[in-house]
């Protein structure tokens, strides 16, 4: 120590020492940056001065981060880099800007060039501290003015605008992050650092747990079936990547297909594997989050036929072996996502579920039990089957438990109301292990569940499902949508939201022929109502079965046991205590974590009305088609039928269509009300309010007139007609749904205008009377309870 005296010497105490190196904080980290304000610019290393790139390597290398010279090579250094697409809007960007900045250090490049994002000041504009030389401004009679700075400066992202080399915001290429992961709102446009190596494990210590797990396909793998190893984490740990460690010790590095955004969930493949003993890693060099070791066998340990026979006649559909955890349910969530990940362009549905369960490329526990037993299986459910069909086939391949209640429909003012628990510990007149999950799940299982299963009040714990909050946590794919009128969806897929481009929630569902697709959450395909006097409608889990050690009987957690729960989505009412209109704009939140530039949402809005009046020519075609070749008149149900029935009615009437059609109108209208209300969701600044709506309205309206498609009508000529003229007609398509009545009706056309003139057929007095007593479902767009 030198002091006045001199130099002394001194011995300390491991105690009293303290590291050196700074932890990596915004404040250290600005404050740190900071020090080096108004020094000057010097080109490279000389000078004594810093050019951008030599000023962040000064600032990250003081809390211990080596970063590349060079501000190309900066850009890829963090934790992960966000690309911004060259198409971004300065909505998106500043969005990007925002939220990057949530999660930690953010370095800001564009070409030739890095700067430290300081984040917003007082008055909300982004500003950046960087070694800056030059920058160009336009002149206010015409041509450019170069400015010399050669000095670290904090600046906004608005110099350069209107000059040949635009701002730097509008030339911003991606954004480096030392941080947190990137999350929901920026991880469409995530790219991660290649993970390191890990390192030679210990077998002692080679362990996994339920946060981060590792499972393998088949359960008994050989060499003669793929193995499909699978890690699903509750938190996204990469760049942390999935390793295997063949028999002679070779690290493998296989392709990895990355599924989830909550829960996370990766596997890979080997077409081949080599017999001996293999380990699966989660790693990223030393961080080392999950490993497992298991064997695989030259051949299988018996065949299909050996495994089948040894079942016992009447023993359980299939007895219990492991339980629900926070591992298995990520699990599940990833399963049911990659059995519905195909192109979003794609619209193909499937004739029963078992054409998904047999194809390998989707099916994640395909072959499992090494049977053979998806060729063997035939799954064909209707809506209210789908979700129990595919947890109750989860629960068979990984030997879970799996419970379901008979329960009543409900009517008017009585909610439909359970029975006691039943399990797959019901006994099953089989010998074959296949055919008795077939016969369960198909006729035990199939008979007892039907759309009301799902629509029981949300404080009733007598139930299969339970309703859970409105985050990403819980709306996980295998989670269920109910809705009010008897349809049932199970969450698919989440999409993340990417720049220009669409965030999605896509749903899985089934029809009443067994047909199996995916449908886009919006207002018109996941109907929803508050209102819990007759029914509970909205998002719900599976609630969570197991054996009671004590009473040696299966039993389901009830709701109090289900709240802060460890390993299973939260019971939660929050659904029921606000309006539809909050409901709808709470998912829109979760599918669009970031704002989103005004002009793509309206886009979005019109191309969903357009669908539906699209689609409605096809429909109303294929009615007047039959009529025409019938010549007779069509029966009307009453009541609630018209919406759900048998027989030609339900064939080619639309009044779900309609229903669907009409909440497109009022969604598409009401937009401009929800900017106003909401400006910060569009990144749009209060005072600019006012501008802003009237050119949206304008843009609205302009796009509504250039919107155009064609009918057919009854004297086989073509009506051309605009969303402008649909949505004029609201009021008459609210009557408009009877395939009774003639096509220039269906569409709405004003009585005595040439278009109506070609009309030469109307539906019965009677089946009018009766429309016009339902016409208040149509007007409040609520069909009445089932």
């Amino acid at each position: 120590i030198a002091s006045a005296g001199g130099f002394q010497q001194h011995t300390l105490k491991p105690a009293q020492l303290r590291p050196t190196q700074r932890a990596l904080t915004r404040r250290a980290f600005l404050s740190e940056a900071f020090r080096y304000l108004d020094t000057p610019y010097g080109w490279g290393d000389e000078g004594g001065g810093r050019d951008c790139s030599r000023l962040a390597l000064d600032v990250l290398e003081t809390f211990g981060l080596r970063v590349p010279r060079t501000s190309g090579e900066q850009s890829h250094a963090g934790s992960y880099t966000v690309s911004v697409p060259e198409a971004a809007s300065a909505t998106e960007r500043l969005s990007l800007l925002d939220e990057a900045a949530k999660r930690g250090v953010v370095l800001v490049h564009l070409p030739g060039h890095i700067m430290i994002y300081l984040g917003r000041d007082r008055q909300g504009v982004p500003r950046v501290l960087h070694s800056l030389a030059e920058y160009l401004a336009p002149c206010a009679g015409g041509g450019e003015t170069l400015f010399e700075v050669n000095r670290v400066r904090v600046t906004g992202l608005e110099l350069g605008a209107g000059t040949s080399r635009r701002s730097f915001l509008e030339r911003i290429a991606n954004l480096t992050v030392f941080g947190k992961p990137p999350g929901y709102a920026l991880l469409a446009l995530t790219d991660f650092r290649k993970a390191a190596a890990p390192p030679v494990l210990d077998p002692k210590i080679c362990r996994d747990s339920t946060d981060v797990a590792l499972f393998r396909s088949p359960r008994e793998p050989h060499t003669a079936a793929p193995l499909r190893v699978i890690a699903a984490t509750t938190e996204d740990t990469r760049p942390a990547q999935l390793w295997l460690v063949d028999p002679d010790g070779t690290l493998l590095s296989p392709e990895v297909h990355e599924l989830g955004v909550g829960p996370f969930t990766r596997w890979a493949e080997i077409a081949t594997p080599q017999a001996g003993r293999w380990t699966a890693l989660v790693a990223d060099g030393e961080r080392v989050l999950a490993c497992e070791r298991f064997h695989v066998a030259q051949r299988s340990a018996s065949s299909p036929r050996e495994a089948s026979a040894a079942r016992e006649p009447e023993a359980p559909a299939w007895t219990s072996q492991w339980r629900w955890e926070r591992d298995t349910e990520h699990l599940y969530a990833g399963f049911v996502e990659q059995l519905f990940s195909y192109p979003l362009e794609d619209t193909s549905t499937f004739d029963g579920l078992h054409q998904l369960l047999s194809n390998p490329e989707r099916n994640l526990l395909y072959d499992h039990m090494g049977l053979g037993e998806d060729t063997r299986i035939a799954l064909k459910p209707d809506c209210a089957d789908l979700p129990y069909m595919l947890r109750a086939y989860f629960a068979w391949k990984l030997s879970l438990p799996f419970g379901f209640r008979q329960c009543s429909r409900g009517k008017p003012s009585v909610a439909p109301r359970c029975g006691e628990l039943k399990s797959n510990e019901f006994p099953i007149t089989q010998s074959d292990e296949v055919a008795a999950f077939g016969e369960f799940v198909r006729r035990t299982v199939g008979s007892a569940v039907h759309s009301a299963s799902g629509r029981t009040l949300p404080e009733d714990t007598e139930t299969d499902l339970y309703p859970v909050a409105l985050n990403r946590r819980a709306l996980r794919p295998g989670a269920v949508f109910a809705d009010p009128y008897g349809h049932v969806i199970v969450v698919a897929k989440w999409v993340p939201q990417g720049v220009a481009g669409e965030g999605m929630l896509l749903g899985a569902d089934a029809q009443p022929d067994a047909s199996v697709g995916r449908r886009r959450f919006w207002q018109g395909n996941f109907l929803f109502t508050p209102d819990t006097q007759e029914v509970g409608a909205g998002f719900k889990a599976f609630r969570p079965v197991g054996i009671d050690p004590e009473a040696k009987r299966m039993r389901a957690l009830d709701n109090t046991q289900l709240q802060n729960s460890e390993h299973f989505p939260d019971y939660s009412g929050e659904q029921y205590a606000i309006t539809k209109d909050e409901f709808y704009a709470r998912m829109d939140e979760l599918i669009y974590p970031r704002a989103v530039a005004v002009g793509d949402s309206l886009r979005r809005l019109v191309d969903a009305l357009d669908e539906q009046a699209t689609r409605r020519i096809s429909a109303i075609d294929t009615g007047e088609a039959f009529v025409r070749s019938t010549r007779a008149t069509m029966d009307m149900p009453e009541g609630h039928d018209i919406f759900e029935t048998q027989g030609p009615w339900e064939d080619f009437a639309t009044p779900s269509r309609d229903m669907r059609l009409l909440i497109a109108i009022d969604t598409v209208r009401a937009f401009p009300g929800r900017v106003q209300s909401q400006p910060e969701r569009y990144g749009i600044a209060r005072e600019q309010l006012a501008g802003s709506i009237a050119t949206l309205e304008d843009s609205l309206r302009q796009m509504l007139s250039e919107r155009r498609f064609e009918y057919t009508r009854s004297d086989d000529s073509k009506q051309s007609l605009s969303l402008a003229d649909v949505i004029d007609r609201v009021e008459a398509l609210e009557l408009a749904y009877n395939p009774n009545d003639c096509v220039e009706r269906r569409w709405g056309a004003p009585v005595d205008s040439a278009e109506a003139a070609t009309c030469k057929r109307t539906a019965p007095a009677a089946q009018h009377a009766r429309m016009s007593k339902y016409r208040d479902w149509f007007r409040t767009r609520a069909r009445p309870p089932r």
